[in-house]
């Protein structure tokens, strides 16, 4: 089976969620002998060099990517208004993909093409016009649920209004888009269920992220240096949010039961008034070279989350590496762990707080939710498994 992949980032090397997820997917079928092709833009906000691509791509892939600017600004976002297109995906459109995406189809014969996520659904015109292919459409998330989900937090007058649009025009493209693909491989079951509540026709599957367990090992052997530990890409929205509420709202609270408590906060794109936020308690990094590495050196990590979709790749992460955690019930979607078995769930603050010191101040319970934790992951999440499980489902599509 050749398949195409179409994906709006590099995922060599995967540094954050949804290219973990674009990295994950081209294992699985890489593992289960099918011959992959990507398509992917390198963007200026999540741009790879050129070595580090070829250094962490996996053998028996074909890549080829292209270098491009999609980054938001004001000028193109207001003349977006004009156009009537979603902004959050229209940006993703890019000349040097299309030609290359046409060049390809006329030349070699795809099985199944692929969407990694729905900004590259802007290339279906293309593929239907100079393909027979399949089409199927990996929906990573309910993407304007996400943005539905983060406007109610927006306190901005101007910029709630503008988001609000944009949402409707994207919810609007979303729906158009996942009628007019053969298939479609939800990352969560939430999400499929969202389409069927829609009254959603094309065929679909439930196709979670998964990770290689040998490449995945539980952690140990770290020097505990913090109690706490947190790391998320700031550069989203969403993650930002969560993390302005846990410093603001719940890390108060922690220290108010625990004054001892100290804490690694990681992320990228850290605003100056996080890191304002520095303490002899509080250690801030903007920059983490290694997550696994960063995670080790503590005893509990935190998810808070907001807003958001799809699954937490952050908390299958955490699940295969042992790691203790405490989530919000959006930081826990499309993995069904076991309350206070696999990790904890709290939604507001007092509850998020009393979740953390008990772990941190229950050695045995944190031993056991490690043990707990690797098992859910192994039972549910091997990549292998999961892809041929895939691959069944796209040959229902052939």
């Amino acid at each position: 089976m050749r398949i195409l992949l179409l994906s709006n980032k590099v995922p060599f090397p995967a540094k954050d969620g949804s290219s973990i997820a674009m990295r994950s997917m081209a294992e699985a079928l890489r593992l289960n002998a099918i011959e992959l092709h990507l398509l992917c833009l390198n963007t200026q906000k999540h741009y790879r060099e050129p070595a580090e691509i070829e250094k962490h791509k996996p053998e028996g892939i074909n890549l080829e990517y292209f270098d491009v600017n999609t980054n938001v600004n004001l000028w193109s976002a207001g003349l977006n208004l004009l156009s009537g297109q979603a902004y959050h995906v229209s940006r993703f459109r890019q000349e040097a993909l299309t030609k290359r995406l046409i060049e390809l189809l006329r030349s070699t014969h795809f099985d199944i093409i692929q969407l990694e996520g729905l900004p590259m659904a802007v290339y279906l015109p293309e593929i239907r016009k100079y393909s027979k292919a399949s089409v199927v459409l990996r929906a990573h998330n309910i993407e304007y649920q996400i943005w539905e989900r983060h406007v109610e937090h927006e306190e901005n007058a101007v910029r709630k209004a503008y988001l609000n649009l944009q949402t409707q025009r994207l919810k609007a493209f979303e729906k158009k888009s996942l009628e007019k693909v053969d298939g479609i491989a939800f990352i969560s079951s939430e999400d499929q269920k969202i389409y069927r509540e829609w009254g959603g026709r094309s065929l679909s599957t439930v196709s979670p992220c998964g990770l290689t367990p040998e490449e995945n090992p539980p952690i140990s052997g770290y020097e505990a240096k913090y109690d706490l530990v947190h790391l998320a890409s700031l550069d989203w929205l969403p993650n930002r949010q969560g993390a302005e509420w846990f410093l603001k709202e719940v890390w108060p609270l922690i220290l108010e039961a625990r004054p001892e408590t100290t804490m690694g906060f990681g992320g990228r794109d850290m605003p100056s008034e996080f890191i304002e936020m520095g303490s002899e308690n509080l250690w801030l990094y903007p920059i983490v070279e290694s997550a696994r590495d960063f995670i080790g050196h503590g005893q509990v990590a935190v998810i808070p989350l907001l807003a958001g979709s799809g699954m937490r790749i952050k908390l299958l992460e955490f699940l295969a590496w042992g790691m203790p955690t405490v989530s919000t019930g959006i930081g826990a979607e499309g993995i069904a762990i076991e309350n206070y078995k696999h990790g904890i769930i709290a939604n507001d603050p007092e509850s998020f707080a009393a979740a953390v010191v008990y772990l941190l101040d229950g050695k045995e319970s944190r031993q056991e939710m490690q043990i707990q934790a690797r098992n859910f992951f192994e039972e549910n999440f091997d990549n292998q498994i999961l892809g041929k499980d895939l691959i069944q489902f796209y040959q229902t599509l052939i």
